[in-house]
């Protein structure tokens, strides 16, 4: 039996096409199309206080003090250059620690939301798909 495709067929297939293939590819384009979210909790000795100023090039978030188990939250969309890049100094103790907090080519792939661990040893980052704070960085980079 041989099917027969009209031409009223053709031109469905056709409209349907042209309204979701942009949907479909922009599912590869998320990250550069929604919001970005970066926590950076204290988890150091319980009773030390973390003192973070995260910035970029355009924007400066600010010197936010956090006690123990708090968290300071941000939000961005990612420049469509691919050069987004937030970095935060971290003192404690009189000591003073960098961290790249979100770094558009480290990152762009990665979980939506970047959770970020400070404790005396490294910063470490949630992974979404392990499930743990398994993505550390030596301080000494």
């Amino acid at each position: 039996m041989m099917m027969v495709i009209s031409s009223r067929h053709i031109l469905i297939f056709s409209i349907l096409f042209l309204l979701l293939g942009p949907l479909v590819g922009a599912i590869h384009f998320w990250p550069i199309l929604t919001y970005r979210h970066v926590y950076v909790r204290n988890d150091l000795v319980n009773g030390t206080l973390l003192t973070v100023h995260c910035k970029s090039k355009n924007n400066d978030l600010g010197v936010h003090k956090l006690n123990y188990k708090d968290e300071f939250k941000f939000q961005f969309k990612p420049n469509i250059w691919g050069t987004t890049l937030f970095y935060c100094g971290l003192t404690w103790d009189g000591k003073l620690q960098s961290l790249v907090a979100f770094d558009n080519l480290r990152d762009i792939y990665f979980c939506k939301d970047l959770k970020w661990s400070i404790t005396n040893y490294q910063p470490c980052l949630f992974n979404c798909d392990t499930q743990q704070y398994d993505r550390c960085i030596n301080y000494n980079h």
